[in-house]
């Protein structure tokens, strides 16, 4: 059971990841996509699509850490935040979710 807890294979790239959810989610080729240095806790990803003026927001690490997540000025309910499963516990889930559109891998 252990295998499917995480969809990532071994030796995945935060790259390739992100351009399969560019891919996944609707977004052009021409997407952009970089780290955004406002927060130092996790990783966080803000991908953007130039032609259709949308953007995401995506976060691979291990651990989602609630306090830095929760004051994070990115997310509203507008704002679609994409993580893995394995990185959330159940509050942090409910909490993310009422805050924006939480979407996970």
């Amino acid at each position: 059971m252990e295998i499917y807890l995480d969809p990532l294979v071994e030796g995945w790239t935060e790259e390739n990841v992100i351009y399969e959810l560019i891919l996944r989610e609707g977004y052009g080729l021409s997407s952009e996509f970089s780290l955004d240095s406002g927060i130092n806790t996790n990783r966080i990803w803000i991908v953007t699509d130039p032609d259709k003026g949308q953007r995401f927001l995506v976060c691979l690490d291990d651990k989602i850490m609630e306090d830095s997540i929760l004051r994070y000025a990115r997310l509203d309910k507008d704002t679609t935040f994409i993580c893995r499963d394995v990185a959330l516990d159940d509050e942090t889930a409910a909490n993310l979710a009422l805050q924006c559109r939480l979407k996970t891998i």
